[in-house]
């Protein structure tokens, strides 16, 4: 059976299903129950209803879509119960999250779709002050380019120049840069700084890091691996002229998104959680 058509920001998920009418809600599952059934490999002499329990499990769960099918490994019971633990779902999603240093070139159909959900997800991240300090910069082919220079030139002077060749070639490599900034809020009296620790400074850059945090969970959840860049050249005097930011706002850094070449091992943990949860009387 060819893959069913669809849009590139679309997912079956039932708040799509939801707008389609009831002849055009059967066709839909209908095509999504004969494409999983062959992807999953169900047994056909299982009563129908198996299988359709299955495609609701997926759906409720919001584990299926045409661009992101890795739930379809997991047996009908395991997704069962995350339909009745979602908290199990979230949890996973949290540990699965890895930081990614190789990418497939491309950047699949849906991302701007994925980037915008993203962005969404983190201006909703604990702002003290409420002072929405987060900018998210989306930079293109120019600005990449410019910044790339700068970081070749940067790594030049101070390694030589084949070290410098060595990471513009693998920094154009990188296929999505979004770069956070925190703008520097003024405080209504005083001055604020990142050594006082009630300061708005310090609020505001702790809000654009849990900014990040979702930011990168949800592009994740979209199938999109991420990398959170800091490196010297992000806060180079050369860096907001060459990515094309205000003057005003300075970086958090630099998010290089796309599709993982491949997944990299969970990285060992040199302490578990009875290591850094503290019981007190």
């Amino acid at each position: 059976m060819p893959p069913i058509h669809q849009t590139s920001n679309e997912h079956v998920t039932f708040e799509s299903i939801k707008s389609l009418d009831s002849n055009k809600t059967k066709a839909l599952l209908t095509s999504v129950l004969r494409q999983m059934i062959q992807q999953i490999g169900l047994n056909m002499r299982k009563p129908i209803t198996n299988h359709l329990l299955y495609v609701v499990a997926l759906l409720s769960t919001g584990l299926w879509s045409f661009q992101n099918a890795h739930a379809l490994s997991l047996k009908p019971r395991a997704l069962l119960k995350r339909v009745f633990k979602p908290s199990s779902a979230f949890q996973d999603l949290l540990l699965s999250r890895r930081t990614i240093n190789d990418f497939e070139s491309n950047l699949p159909s849906n991302w701007e779709h994925a980037v915008e959900q993203a962005v969404e997800a983190a201006i909703y991240a604990p702002n003290h002050k409420r002072t929405e300090p987060w900018r998210f910069h989306l930079l293109g082919p120019e600005a990449i380019e410019r910044v790339c220079q700068l970081n070749a030139e940067l790594v030049t002077a101070s390694k030589g120049e084949k070290a410098g060749e060595k990471k513009l070639k693998r920094w154009r490599a990188m296929p999505g840069w979004l770069v956070v900034t925190c703008i520097n809020t003024k405080p209504e009296s005083g001055i604020s700084t990142m050594e006082d620790p009630t300061s708005l400074a310090r609020e505001d850059y702790a809000a654009c890091c849990c900014a990040v945090q979702n930011l990168c969970l949800s592009l994740h959840a979209n199938g999109l691996g991420t990398k959170w860049t800091t490196g010297p050249v992000n806060f180079d005097k050369g860096f907001n002229k060459a990515a094309g930011l205000p003057s005003e706002e300075y970086v958090v850094g630099t998010i290089w998104f796309g599709k993982a070449a491949k997944k990299p091992d969970p990285p060992a943990k040199k302490l578990g959680t009875e290591d850094v949860l503290v019981r007190h009387a």
